[in-house]
């Protein structure tokens, strides 16, 4: 009876982890990505251009999110982590220290703007995420700010 419950309670585990792992097939610009909802917790939040003022990028721990271009209403998001076809986060780490480098994709929603202001709507893209450990900040594109 102990081996079966203990086989029952690693079956629920490794299903739990396979759930929440899922590996999904993304086409951007032409090129196959892979990516899944697992984004570490270090990189939500909230991000500010130049690190005080818009546009902004926002992302909760469910892979939702905003993500706001220039001169434009934010648009929601949804985010996943990129990954390799087996769910591996791909992650550049520095040799000198802690930091490290992910892509995240993301696909956007209607912002309700329409026009130019309203276009990437339904499109998906890739965005660069750096954990600047050593300058104490989570910088997404090079421009936008998150106090770690």
């Amino acid at each position: 009876m102990k081996r079966l419950s203990i086989l029952a309670l690693l079956l629920v585990v490794f299903t739990v982890n396979a759930v929440a792992q899922k590996v999904e097939k993304f086409t951007v610009a032409g090129n196959t990505y892979f990516g899944n909802k697992a984004i570490p917790p270090e990189i939500t939040g909230k991000y500010w251009y130049e690190k005080s003022k818009e546009p902004i990028v926002e992302i909760n721990k469910d892979g939702s999110g905003f993500f706001q271009v220039h001169d434009v209403k934010a648009y929601p998001v949804e985010y996943w982590i990129e990954t390799d076809a087996t769910g591996k986060i791909l992650k550049k780490k520095s040799n000198t220290n802690a930091n490290y480098q992910v892509v995240l994709i993301l696909k956007y929603g209607s912002n309700g703007e329409t026009g130019w202001k309203g276009s990437k709507t339904g499109t998906f893209d890739r965005i660069e995420v750096t954990m600047a450990y050593d300058m104490g900040y989570a910088i997404i594109l090079g421009e936008r700010f998150r106090k770690l």
